[in-house]
Order: structure tokens, then C-alpha cells, then sequence
């Protein structure tokens, strides 16, 4: 009974150490696809902003049959990668988030910018 006791408890022990190699993979796994699922969606956004630029949140959210928390997620990243921007407007006594695309200009400095006007093509 006592060998018995300790094989099980051996046998615990190494089931639980295969269990906590898989558990510590399986996040790693977890994180990499909802980062992907996430660029996704932030291209998606980013396609649609473009072309109708000043939406608010909800209309955007209501254009892609998207959730506005999952609207807003997104464009907040976008916001932080500096690739839209985002104004605050106050419309029938409401605060509404309209949201802008990042003009291809804002990606250059001065210097660059007079360089473009001033080739000749």
C-alpha cells in the first residue's frame, strides 16, 4: 500500500509537470493569436477610416457590425501608432469621438517635404 502511495504521487508529480508545460505554452499560443486577430481588425478599421474619414465610434462600429468597445480598442492602437487621429465634438449635448486618418504628410519631416515639391518627374 505504501509503494502504492508513492508511485501514485510520482505519477501526480510528473502529470502535473507535463501539465504545467503545456499550461505555460498554451498562453504564449493565446497571446500570439489575439495579437494577430488584433492587426487584423486594426487593418480592417484602418481601411475604412480612410475612406470615410470623421466617423464617429458607433458609426463605425454600426458600418462593420463591430461592438463600439471593440471599435474603440482599435482605434486607440491606431491612435498610439499615429496611423488616425481622433476629435472630440460635442452633438446634441453628447460627446462623440470622431475618428481621422493621419495625413501621409505627417509622416515627413520639413525637410523631406520640400525635397518631394521640388522633383522633377
Amino acid at each position: 500500500m505504501v509503494q502504492d502511495t508513492i508511485r501514485y504521487k510520482i505519477l501526480l508529480r510528473e502529470t502535473r509537470s507535463d501539465a504545467v508545460t503545456v499550461a505555460l505554452s498554451k498562453p504564449q499560443e493565446a497571446i500570439d493569436a489575439r495579437i494577430t486577430e488584433g492587426l487584423d481588425t486594426d487593418y480592417e478599421l484602418y481601411k475604412v477610416i480612410d475612406k470615410s474619414p470623421g466617423n464617429s465610434i458607433y458609426g463605425l462600429a454600426k458600418q462593420l457590425s463591430w461592438s463600439s468597445g471593440k471599435v474603440h480598442g482599435s482605434v486607440r492602437r491606431l491612435e498610439k501608432e499615429g496611423l488616425v487621429h481622433t476629435q472630440r465634438q460635442i452633438h446634441g449635448g453628447r460627446t462623440m469621438l470622431r475618428v481621422f486618418s493621419a495625413d501621409w504628410s505627417e509622416f515627413f519631416t520639413p525637410e523631406e517635404l520640400e525635397e518631394f515639391q521640388n522633383m522633377e518627374f
